[in-house]
């Protein structure tokens, strides 16, 4: 089922008619990781569910009981600025699925407080952010300016929305069904509508297909009734997924993975915490050594009975010193593999991100590459290897992508000629992008810039205005040591800056243009 702000605005309407007033009882994570906020009201405790990494998030009130758990550390921040208060309004943004949730309590001295949760429904993107006075207090996902240079959510900015896209005013399912000047009007008419009075709900064989606020021509086919509230479809739309086997496996399989980096992550961290404090210690070691200096340089002043005690405390002072300057070239390097194990928990974590259902053996194969203990390669069964994305040129050069850590590894050190030329979008994790030629002639610019350009959109700068992408030969890239498959050094590198497309330009195109290839 697909979502657009106009269903998300009716959405919002049905939230302030029928939990305005309600209290928060408490805030928790179901078991599916869905965030749950439970609210009570007329003698009746209901969930307020917010699904942000459904392939469609929604906004969903269900009957039942919040688990007893422990709870990351978002949710607790939730139920810490909710917890007592009272539910007050949801509003949606017009033109995007964006809803608020405003929150407000009163002291016993008649003070006034407000908390807001923006529930951002956007397929792949989802967030929930919480907000104090238009300040971010938490959000369910982080990140910084240097990583999306339209915005950023961290803890203690002001709240900047996503940027609104003018083309998406109209949704795609009302242009598909409505000529472009009668989905305008739709749009107007809708927009000033306070709620229509049904909606129109189109199904297959009993399984719900769409719904919306309008008839929809392209489903005329289906089988079409009519439904007073929005939220109670969109229960039945996310029960209908949660039913769906495969969806089903393919996200437990990713709460899996990312379950198993969190931990990962949480035990380096905890290491670097020990070894910043030991490296603390060895820079005291040159203090040590002076102490020891200093025996023996007042030890002819000291009564001769005393000496021998002196003695032994020096040379303690000196075993000490020296055991401190040999741990410390190991703690130095110990850190740095640290850090960059973080790095690679971060690469792979976006890898779980945005790999397709049937992609995820190859991830879930990179994760199990951090544990030293696994067994060989050769003891585990080969996988069925798919090709990579594949585009041919009007010059003439082919042009690959590796969508998985695993594809990436073979396309860079398998199907790449030393000469080919290799492309990576620069400090960022994201695919391997090679360009073939043939007749092992130099690319044109067209080309070039065609493959930077898919290397920006298939890495997590995809969504960036512009993006830097490093370019270099086959023959000067090299494996990362003791790393999961497709983490590499490389060297001599020249940059491009491109917007991230997928340059689908006609053949014969002064552009170049590029084309997926007959099957």
């Amino acid at each position: 089922m697909l979502t657009d702000w106009l269903l998300v605005r009716r959405a919002a309407q049905e939230l302030r008619a029928r939990l305005r007033g309600a209290k928060v009882r408490d805030v928790g994570q179901l078991s599916d990781g869905r965030i749950a906020i439970a609210l009570w009201s007329r003698g009746q405790t209901r969930l307020l569910c917010v699904d942000i990494f459904a392939p469609t998030p929604l906004l969903t009130i269900e009957e039942g009981e919040l688990p007893i758990a422990s709870e990351p550390g978002f949710v607790r921040a939730v139920g810490a600025a909710l917890r007592g208060t009272s539910f007050s309004d949801a509003r949606a943004r017009t033109g995007d699925r964006i809803v608020r949730l405003d929150f407000v309590v009163r002291s016993r001295f008649g003070v006034r407080a407000e908390s807001a949760l923006i529930c951002e429904l956007v397929p792949r993107f989802g967030n929930v952010i919480l907000l104090k006075d238009h300040t971010i207090v938490a959000a369910a996902k982080e990140f910084s300016r240097s990583e999306n240079p339209l915005r950023a959510v961290e803890a203690g900015r002001v709240y900047e929305p996503p940027p609104l896209n003018p083309e998406r005013r109209v949704p795609k399912i009302l242009r598909d069904g409505y000529a472009g000047a009668d989905a305008e009007d739709l749009v107007r008419t809708l927009s000033n509508e306070e709620a229509p009075a049904a909606l129109y709900v189109y199904r297959r064989d009993g399984l719900l297909v769409q719904a919306h606020l309008v008839p929809l021509p392209q489903y005329a086919q289906l089988d079409c009734g009519s439904a007073d509230g929005l939220l109670e479809i969109f229960a039945e739309a996310r029960t209908q997924d949660a039913g769906n086997a495969s969806h089903d496996s393919a996200a437990k399989r990713r709460r899996g993975m990312e379950k198993a980096l969190a931990e990962r992550e949480r035990k380096a961290g905890a290491e670097l915490t020990q070894i910043e404090a030991r490296l603390r210690d060895a820079q005291e070691r040159d203090l040590l050594r002076e102490r020891g200096e200093a025996v023996y340089e007042t030890l002819h002043a000291l009564p001769p009975d005393e000496q021998a005690a002196a003695k032994e405390r020096a040379t303690e002072l000196f075993a000490a010193y020296k055991k401190l300057g040999a741990a410390r070239a190991h703690l130095q390097a110990r850190r740095t593999q640290l850090e960059r194990l973080q790095a690679t928990i971060e690469d792979l974590r976006w890898e779980v991100e945005r790999a397709e259902a049937d992609a995820l053996t190859d991830v879930a194969e990179a994760i199990a590459a951090l544990d030293r203990r696994r067994a060989p390669a050769a003891e585990r069964p080969p996988a069925r290897k798919r090709k990579p994305l594949q585009y041919v040129t009007d010059s003439g050069s082919r042009i690959l992508v590796g969508r998985t850590p695993i594809e990436n590894a073979d396309l860079t050190f398998r199907v790449a000629r030393p000469n080919d030329l290799w492309f990576h979008a620069r400090a960022t994790p994201g695919a391997h992008v090679i360009v073939q030629r043939d007749d092992r002639r130099e690319p044109p610019e067209c080309d070039l810039i065609a493959a930077a350009s898919l290397a920006a959109l298939h890495s997590k700068a995809g969504k960036n205005a512009k993006a830097a992408v490093d370019y270099t030969p086959r023959k000067f890239v090299r494996k990362q040591p003791a790393a999961p498959p497709g983490l590499v050094f490389y060297v001599n590198a020249r940059t491009l800056y491109v917007a991230p497309a997928n340059f689908e330009l006609p053949l014969g195109s002064p552009q170049g243009g590029i084309r997926t290839p007959p099957s």
